[in-house]
This record gives C-alpha cells, structure tokens and sequence, in this order.
C-alpha cells in the first residue's frame, strides 16, 4: 500500500508540474487547495499565491476542495476580480495540499504586511453578493453604526497553536474596555464554542452580548471543521463571521487566522491579541509584535 500512495503521490507531482507550466506560460495561475485545514488557513495560502501572481503578472483562481470530493468551496463566497477572472471550466488547476508544493521562488508568508495583504485582496478578490447582503442586514438589525467591540474566541482546537485563555479573563477583558469606552454598545461574539457563547450570555455583559444564529458550534474540545458537518455551511458561518468582525469598532481576538483576516478587511480596527500563538505566521505575528512593542502584553487586564 505504502508503495502505490509513493507511486500515486509521484504521479500528482508530474502532473502538477506540467499543469503548473502550462499554466504559466498562459499567464495564469489556477490553484485548488485540496485539504482539511481552516478557511482562515486557505485564504493565507491564497494571499501568498497572489502576492506571486502579483509580482508576476498572472490571473489568478482558486477552488477550495476536501479529500474525497470535487465540490468547490471558494466560488459560492469569493471571485475574483473580473479584470484578472479566467474562464474557470476550462481551466486546469494545480492541486495541492500543502503551500510549499507550488514552490513559488520564495516565503511570500514572510514579507507580507497588513498593508500589502490589503492591497491584494482589495485587486484581485471580491465578495459574493449574496454574502454581503446577509452581513449588512445583520450589522442592520443590531445597529453596528454605534460603538461594538467585536470578540472572537476559537475554543477547540487551539490550544494545540497558542496558549488557552480562560472564559473568565475574556470577561475581564471586556469590562475593561467597557470601561475605558462607555459610550460601547454591543459585544459581537463569534466563537466555535458553544459553552463559551453561554458563558457570555450569562455573565455580567451578557445583556450587552449579540452573535449570529451559526450553523454549528461545538460543546467539546473537536475543531468544527474536522466534525464531518455540512462543509458549506461550516464555511458560510466562518466568512460571515469574519466579515461581521471587521465591521466592528474594536477587536479582541483569541490567535486565529480567520479573525486576523478581519483585520485584512478592515486595516483600521484597534486589535487586541488575548494570546500569543506558538509559531509566527501572518496575519498574526504583525498583531503579536505590535501589542509586545506597546508593552500590553497578553492575558493581562489593566
């Protein structure tokens, strides 16, 4: 068996190769990340895979797939802008499971900023309509024209990748900035934790606690999108999430690259970081750095 996957993995590689040329020479660069891993995950390896194409003037396009499965998970909440868009069923894509087997020349990872990672997401990529529609009817319904903190808490699996921070110090880091910023009308929670949701709802600013009604949240320690639920709707609650917290004034956030993308839309939020991840990816460590500079510190309450 271990021989066939060699001879199988092999064969993926050459075709890859040769896709990947083709490609190239057509002025395109048409990739599908096929694996298990985090939406938040996927759009930093697109981020690097438009840096690249930006430095070479290529078209980009994406398709997001599982192992077992052709089903797209990129096209029904992203495209890309119509002045780089290629024909997409007549195109060949490279597929990969991990970043480092496009071999793109150099770590894109580690020279982008905030501002560069702006910069290509607002050139080359564009949010689905009906995605759109359904956050600004949320951000409607609960008035986010006034003062709201936005707060994510990742709760399963990631006490593999930072530090756990307690339900407790979360709270206290919220009365604090209600705090120094009375005029604060509403905590957006997104969390893939539904104890911590219920911890919130009732703690001393659950009055103040609204979050949108998701798909799935997990009352154990599973990674959700590792769970075998509806991989669409999974994926919906994640964008929709993220996009919910960049529209807020302020972000206090547990490590995690799905609100770090938050601040990818929104580079103008103030950004607080509750932990400190283990490795130094991007968008994260520019947070990381930023709040060790100001001497803040992590899970530490003024």
């Amino acid at each position: 068996m271990k021989g066939f996957l060699l001879k199988l993995n092999l064969a993926q590689k050459m075709i890859n190769r040769r896709v990947f040329r083709a490609n190239i020479d057509n002025g395109i660069m048409a990739v599908e990340i096929k694996n298990t891993i985090g939406f938040g995950a996927r759009l930093s390896w697109v981020l690097e895979i438009l840096a690249f194409c930006d430095e070479h003037n290529l078209r980009p396009a994406f398709r997001f797939t599982y192992p077992g499965s052709d089903s797209d998970f990129f096209q029904p909440f992203f495209k890309v802008n119509t002045a780089f868009s290629c024909a997409l069923e007549k195109l060949k894509f490279v597929k990969i499971y991990t970043i480092g087997e496009l071999d793109l020349g150099k770590n894109y990872d580690a020279v982008l900023t905030v501002e560069s990672a702006s910069y290509l997401i607002n050139k080359y990529l564009v949010i689905q309509e009906d995605v759109l529609q359904e956050v600004d009817a949320f951000c409607t319904a609960h008035h986010f024209d006034r003062p709201t903190l936005g707060l994510h808490y990742r709760g399963t699996d990631k006490s593999a990748e930072a530090p756990p921070v307690s339900y407790e110090n979360v709270e206290q880091h919220i009365r604090c900035f209600i705090k120094n910023n009375p005029d604060t009308r509403a905590v957006f929670v997104a969390t893939d934790d539904d104890n911590f949701l219920r911890f919130m709802k009732q703690s001393s600013v659950g009055h103040l606690v609204v979050s949108r009604d998701d798909s799935f949240r997990a009352r154990d320690n599973v990674a959700i999108h590792f769970s075998g639920h509806d991989k669409y709707a999974l994926n919906r609650d994640a964008i929709v999430n993220c996009l919910l917290l960049a529209r807020c004034h302020a972000l206090l956030k547990t490590a995690s690259i799905l609100s770090a993308w938050s601040v990818l839309f929104n580079p103008g939020i103030q950004v607080t970081m509750l932990n400190q991840p283990f490795d130094n990816y991007f968008p994260e460590r520019t947070f990381t750095l930023q709040q060790n500079l100001s001497g803040y510190g992590f899970s530490q309450v003024d």
